[in-house]
């Protein structure tokens, strides 16, 4: 007896140091982890109608793992998960759901419902084929609305890590999965829409005893990378396209055989719902649902009864997705980081040397610690500031090992030595060779705590006091690996240690193109603090924000003080009309943060409207009768884009309504701009009649972009006694009612009788233009300008017209006028007589004389006059002199005696001709004898001429070289 109970206790040690070593030395299950910065996305709890709802936001992907123990499951379980009963109960409920589901999208395939969708547009017909896709009921869909300030671009591999089981038998029973990426869109501005970028299908292995496990899919974008833009919504799907089952298959087989499956089913479906056992009752009762269900598809749909309700078996029996949960959460790791850290929710994980950050492991090795005797304690990292600290979830794996009993495992969160919260579970022993596949949860609820800025949170893991280990009784935590991610999550709050209010002004933020608006932060501290002032804006359009203060502050306990920004438009155009930006102000210290949002806008709302009347007298004499134009000037004084217009409507109105005539509108008058002196005007007419000395006359201008804005001035009218033009009319009105005129044109009879004397006054005048104005003789030279060359004359011949029909005789004289005197002037003849409606030429002769230059030129003035008259006629004449150039020559160049003795003098001869077209002035003509000069003669030579020159010199001994050179 002693023997045996020693055997089985060998025995049992062997076992338990064999577990321990192959725990040791197996390998974990590690996921595929990309390098560098990462955004780990946890699928939630997913609702398959949420897309039903008005927002084009569909479920959300959490960026903390879920807390939760209950798993989400696709499709859904045929039973109801709970470990107190033996025979679970039908999951009657999600399974119908679900089914409807189904249903619904078969209807996408083949519908008489919805008719013949060929002739819709692409638009369309994409956005139905994205409506049904929604129904899919062996698919989940969950969004991530990107909600950075920059855009940022997802490339490279990304890593989905998903929860199966596979309920297959049969090599032959795979299930695919199918995993992908697309970008949310509004068609037409209204209807949401998931365009897909890239998807991966992959088998779903069989997994052993249904054990769900974790399958690593990695979708690569290397090649096609995602813009992901402020606002975008990124989705993600994953769906399960189940394989046909063996059960299945037989009743297909059957059917072909002739034996029908929907009788079958519903015999079945009647016997179990009349049993008397509770959980056969509700498996027939729901049967029956199933079957009623899926036979409303035979009117839209070509399949059968028996077809539609096995091909729903076959996917409930199929592969399972499991997500949501704290135990299983699947996840998508993005190769990137996606968005900024959300300082209220931290995930802290558990690592070596009993420490605890929000590095997420990727270590492949795992760490395994006993806890059964001494508890373990990891601290966390230092506060940067003081938060509340709401709740708090420590997720464990742990692995227990007692034969005898269940152990009480107790979970403590501490901020320094304070206790803070503590809860415990009770562990239920695992296998001996087995590991840890669901988490234990620890949940601190409501802790509602402030932990002051630079202390620890530390998370203590310990068995308690009243649990005593069994045999080989022992618990370790495994952490620090991506397989096994302990890790403790904690939701803070922020405290109200620092407030801030704003005050801006303009009041509403509306302000015209290039101002301002000015926010005031009043800010206060519950404690001594360092306070920065940031912001962070969004804006469409050009703006500028400018900080009066300094943005660090330093604040007493219960102490306030203000901070003055400007928020400024710096466009001035009306295109900066509908221009918007939002500014958070972010004032942080370490006690605390809070934040203040504010906005503003450029509208045409914060236009002030504002018109003046300028240019203008209170007072005007007008006569009787008389119409007089009152005018003045209108200035725009609106506030807003520099190249605003405001448009303006005129109005008059007379005490004695009298007549008036007011230029209805001004149009398009931009701002700071007034009108031309003579734009804006009335006219005021006073009667004849009028026995009255004065009016009031009343003129308003109305602004057409706010009637209520109005300038309004009075102008008092003097009627005056008629001036010496009134006089004349009433002389002209008496004549012509004394000659009767008035009987016959009525009052216009004065006006006619003026008509008629004006037109005899004219008529006599044109007499006496003709009389004054006859010319005794006409000149006429068709050539008055002439260019000649300096050695010639200008001859100008005139044509002299007699216009009357006697004989006339005329004299003619010339004479220069400007601008020069070197000319010589002849005029043949000087007298002449012309019968009659005749004419003679005579000729004006210019000559230049040598003192004439190179563009010399002289204005001719001819007047001719008939003999015995002062009256002349006359005519002007220009001749010039053409540019011309002087060409010299040395010629016949002698000396006398031609022999000589040293000191006798000797005379040398010579001539200079020059036979160019204008005179060479100032010709230097120098002498030089035996290299030395001796004489210099200066002459002026005229075109063609020759100058002769003899020049004296004494001989000296020896040679006598002589040399003659001409300089202009």
């Amino acid at each position: 007896m002693h023997i045996n109970k020693t055997l089985r206790a060998t025995t049992l040690a062997l076992l338990i140091i064999l577990a321990s070593l192959l725990s040791c030395i197996q390998n974990n299950t590690v996921t595929a982890q990309p390098s560098g910065e990462t955004t780990t996305l946890y699928f939630t709890k997913y609702d398959p109608l949420g897309f039903e709802e008005e927002s084009i936001n569909g479920t959300q992907m959490s960026l903390t793992p879920q807390t939760t123990t209950k798993d989400s499951e696709l499709p859904p379980p045929i039973f109801i998960k709970n470990e107190s009963k033996i025979l679970r109960d039908f999951n009657t409920e999600e399974l119908l759901a679900w089914i409807d589901l189904w249903i619904m999208f078969k209807f996408s395939d083949f519908s008489s419902e919805f008719g013949d969708t060929e002739g819709l547009p692409d638009e369309w017909q994409q956005y139905l084929d994205e409506l049904f896709e929604m129904y899919n009921p062996f698919k989940i869909q969950e969004d991530y609305t990107y909600t950075g300030e920059q855009p940022v671009e997802i490339s490279g591999d990304i890593i989905f890590n998903l929860f199966f089981s596979s309920k297959s038998k049969f090599i032959g029973e795979k299930d695919n999965v199918k995993v992908s990426i697309g970008k949310k869109t509004l068609l037409f501005g209204e209807l949401p829409i998931t365009k897909e970028i890239k998807n991966i299908t992959t088998t779903i292995k069989p997994t052993f005893s249904n054990r769900i496990k974790r399958i690593p899919i990695t979708l690569n974008l290397e090649n096609e990378s995602i813009l992901v833009e402020p606002n975008d919504i990124i989705s993600f799907s994953v769906e399960i396209t189940p394989s046909q089952r063996t059960l299945s298959k037989i009743f297909e087989l059957l059917n072909k055989i002739g034996i029908d499956g929907s009788c079958i089913l519903n015999i079945t479906a009647n016997l179990l719902s009349k049993r008397k056992i509770d959980t056969l009752q509700q498996f027939g009762e729901t049967l029956k649902e199933i079957i009623n269900t899926t036979a409303t598809l035979k009117e839209g749909i070509n399949i059968s009864l028996s077809d539609a309700f096995w091909e729903i078996v076959d996917a409930l029996r199929g592969s399972s997705f499991y997500y949501g949960s704290s135990a299983h959460p699947s996840h998508i790791i993005l190769p990137l980081k996606l968005t900024g850290e959300n300082e209220n929710s931290k995930v802290y994980y558990l690592h070596s040397k009993n420490i605890m950050d929000e590095n997420k492991t990727t270590n492949d090795t795992l760490i395994r610690t006993d806890f059964s005797k001494k508890p373990i304690t990891w601290a966390g990292p230092a506060l940067s500031r003081s938060k509340i600290l709401k709740d708090s979830t420590a997720i464990f794996y742990l692995n227990a090992r007692d034969l005898l009993r269940k152990i009480s495992v107790s979970a403590t969160l501490y901020n320094g030595d304070e206790v803070l919260a503590t809860t415990s579970q009770n562990i239920s022993r695992d296998f001996l060779l087995s590991r840890p596949n669901e988490p234990v949860t620890f949940i601190f609820n409501d802790i509602n705590k402030e932990i002051n800025y630079n202390d620890r949170l530390s998370l203590t893991i310990a068995v308690t006091n009243d649990t005593s280990m069994g045999l080989f009784g022992k618990i370790r935590a495994w952490y620090d690996t991506e397989a096994y991610p302990s890790l403790l999550m904690v939701i803070f709050d922020e405290t109200d240690n620092i407030k801030v209010t704003s005050e801006s002004n303009p009041p509403e933020g509306l302000i015209v193109p290039g101002s301002s608006v000015l926010y005031t932060l009043n800010i206060t501290s519950k404690k001594t603090d360092n306070i920065s002032v940031t912001y962070t804006e969004s804006h469409v359009g050009a703006w500028k924000i400018a900080v009066v203060e300094d943005m660090l502050i330093s604040l007493a306990a219960g102490a306030s003080t203000q901070v003055h920004i400007f928020v400024n438009s710096t466009n001035q155009t009306k295109d900066t009309y509908g221009n918007t930006i939002d500014v958070t102000f972010i004032v942080q210290g370490n006690t605390g943060i809070t934040r203040e949002a504010v906005s503003a806008e450029v509208s045409e709302a914060a236009i002030v409207y504002d018109v003046e009347i300028l240019g203008y007298s209170n007072n005007i004499n007008i006569s009787k009768g008389e119409n007089r134009t009152f005018y003045f000037v209108i200035k725009n004084n609106n506030t807003g884009a520099i190249d605003d217009v405001d448009s303006y409507t005129i109005s008059a109105s007379s005490n004695n309504d009298w007549p008036l005539i007011a230029r209805e509108s001004i149009r398009n008058l931009v701002i700071g701009d007034s009108t031309d002196t003579d734009d804006a005007r009335v006219v005021i007419q006073v009667p004849k009649d009028t026995t009255l000395n004065s009016d009031i006359i009343t003129i308003t201008v109305t602004s057409d972009g706010d009637p209520n804005t109005i300038a309004t001035i009075n102008v008092t009218v003097h009627v005056i006694a008629g001036d010496f033009l009134e006089s004349i009319y009433n002389l002209f009105d008496s004549a012509a009612e004394t000659l009767g005129l008035n009987e016959m044109f009525g009052s216009f009879g004065a006006i006619v009788l003026a008509s008629i004397l004006m037109v005899i006054i004219l008529f006599l005048l044109i007499i006496l233009a003709l009389v004054f104005t006859t010319k005794h003789v006409r000149i006429i030279c068709t050539d008055r300008i002439k260019e000649i060359e300096a050695a010639e004359k200008a001859i100008f011949e005139l044509t002299l017209q007699n216009p009357s029909k006697k004989t006339q005789s005329y004299e003619i004289l010339a004479q220069q006028t400007a601008p020069s005197s070197k000319w010589m002037i002849a005029v043949e003849p000087l007298a002449t007589a012309i019968d009659g409606r005749q004419s003679k030429t005579v000729q004006i002769i210019v000559t230049p004389t040598n003192n004439n230059e190179s563009k010399d030129w002289t204005q001719v003035t001819v007047h001719v006059k008939k003999t015995g008259k002062k009256k002349t006629e006359y005519i002007t004449l220009i001749a010039m002199i053409k540019e011309g150039k002087t060409l010299l020559k040395l010629d016949n160049v002698s000396h006398w005696p031609t022999v000589f003795n040293p000191g006798e003098k000797v005379t040398t001869s010579c001539s200079i001709s020059n036979n160019g077209t204008v005179s060479a002035r100032n010709v230097k003509v120098f002498f030089y004898l035996n290299g030395k000069q001796k004489n210099m003669v200066e002459v002026t030579i005229p075109a063609g001429n020759i100058a002769d020159l003899q020049i004296p010199w004494i001989a000296v001994k020896g040679k006598n070289q002589v040399r003659i050179r001409l300089k202009e």
